[in-house]
């Protein structure tokens, strides 16, 4: 990943750090912006945990189209939470609130202790050195900040199946992919693999740097789930003994030291 010349479209990253004070436009229901189930899920637990706090400043990391930014924004009633990418890829709606950057997840264009939390979702799996993604992520964080993630699970039997925008052609291509490269000895991230992380190797990666690491698994599971399969089904994928080869992803929660 490389650091690219910004678009007009994006802010320069010093006034994202020090809070923006556009006016955010309301015209699209919190509802109606289209995320996933872990940005949901990401937005569920923030809210408990840093609720009552002044408007608060976020980062998503690896923002893609930009929705998620704009769900964030509105979910916390909040201008000051910003987006980055290698990619400008955003839709309109997220080009309209003027919060987004095209920067390198390695290398953060922001001062330290900035933000009151950060989140990556299905990111970091498509960086050259997660390690120096995850220093650069805690460094930017508050004392006391949260950092939600959720990469794909290295050990997976078979993934993709609950990607909503994904045809059922594609999701048996992509299984393909993943099985070719496996089979192969290149089914590694590095190698350009969507390959992700083992439960263990993830654990390793956030307990080095932050501090009440949580994992989410089977919570963010259940949660995305939870009316769409039966309970019984749910709690038979979930089972401790094959849960590391039937969730498709990872997920967890972790918070940078106060000191």
């Amino acid at each position: 990943m490389r650091t690219s010349k910004r678009s007009k479209s994006e802010i320069p990253a010093e006034r994202c750090a020090h809070g923006a004070t556009m006016e955010m436009s309301q015209s699209e229901p919190l509802k109606e912006i289209p995320v996933s189930a872990m940005v949901r899920h990401c937005r569920q637990l923030l809210s408990e945990r840093l609720a009552g706090q002044p408007p608060l400043s976020g980062l998503v990391v690896g923002c893609g189209n930009g929705n998620e930014v704009v769900y964030l924004q509105r979910a916390f009633s909040s201008p000051r939470v910003f987006g980055l990418d290698v990619e400008t890829n955003f839709t309109p709606a997220a080009r309209a609130e003027g919060c987004l950057l095209r920067a390198d997840a390695q290398i953060l264009p922001f001062p330290s202790g900035v933000f009151d939390f950060a989140a990556a979702f299905h990111s970091l799996e498509h960086v050259g050195h997660t390690e120096q993604a995850l220093d650069e992520i805690r460094r930017v964080l508050r004392p006391g900040g949260w950092f939600y993630m959720g990469v794909p699970n290295r050990s997976r039997a078979v993934g993709y199946l609950g990607s909503a925008n994904a045809t059922t052609w594609q999701k048996i291509t992509w299984n393909l992919a993943d099985w070719r490269a496996r089979l192969g000895g290149r089914f590694e991230n590095e190698l350009g693999a969507h390959a992700g992380f083992a439960r263990a190797e993830l654990s390793k990666l956030l307990t080095e740097r932050f501090a009440n690491v949580q994992l989410l698994t089977e919570e963010l599971i259940r949660f995305k789930y939870a009316g769409r399969l039966p309970q019984v089904l749910l709690n038979m994928l979930l089972a401790p003994s094959i849960v590391n080869y039937t969730a498709p992803a990872h997920y967890a929660l972790c918070q940078k030291p106060d000191a």
